[in-house]
């Protein structure tokens, strides 16, 4: 017996009976709603999901782009900071010292503790004690160790200025915020 025959398969027999039992017009919408169907299910596994990393891929390249860039960026920096020759102590802390003056205030004070400098900062605006810090670890070779700091932002002069409970924060007082405390940093 030859297994291509109808007889071998019931479900294929079964199928073809119920082919030649329709009429010519429901065949036509049997067959359209086959092609639907197949075209949907081809939209959905193959056309969709390769059109939508075709519309993604630019922006996401762009953001592989800037990553690579700020990668490559810190990459030069470290490159440059291992190529620097060490200073001396001496001119580490004077660096620490001059650079304290410029960005923490008056009030703040830098002292020699062995192989670590302790900074102490009463009201150093946010602002300076980001870029001291910067100087001291790119010119002074210097980095942090310990820190222990408190964030303040200056307060109303009187009580009945004070903002309710659950009212936002104004701007004023978020850009006035001072840092106090201090901060040891390790010389290299």
């Amino acid at each position: 017996m030859n297994p291509t025959t109808p007889t071998s398969h019931p479900a294929r027999a079964a199928v073809l009976a119920f082919w030649a039992a329709r009429p010519p017009r429901e065949r036509l919408l049997l067959v359209l709603a086959a092609v639907v169907m197949g075209s949907a299910l081809l939209w959905q596994i193959a056309i969709a999901p390769a059109l939508q990393t075709w519309r993604e891929a630019p922006s996401q390249q762009a953001a592989l782009d800037a990553q690579t860039a700020q990668m490559l960026q810190w990459q030069a920096q470290a490159k440059g900071l291992q190529t620097t020759a060490p200073l001396s102590r001496t001119a580490a802390l004077q660096q620490l010292e001059s650079s304290a003056a410029q960005w923490l205030g008056p009030d703040a004070r830098v002292s020699l503790q062995g192989e670590q400098v302790r900074i102490t900062l009463k009201a150093a605006p946010a602002d300076g004690l980001s870029r001291w810090l910067e100087q001291a670890r790119s010119q002074a070779q210097a980095l942090p160790v310990q820190a222990q700091l408190q964030r303040s932002t200056s307060a109303p002069s009187a009580p009945s200025a004070w903002p309710a409970p659950n009212a936002a924060p104004q701007p004023t007082q978020a850009a006035a915020g001072t840092w106090s405390g201090s901060l040891v940093l390790g010389l290299r």
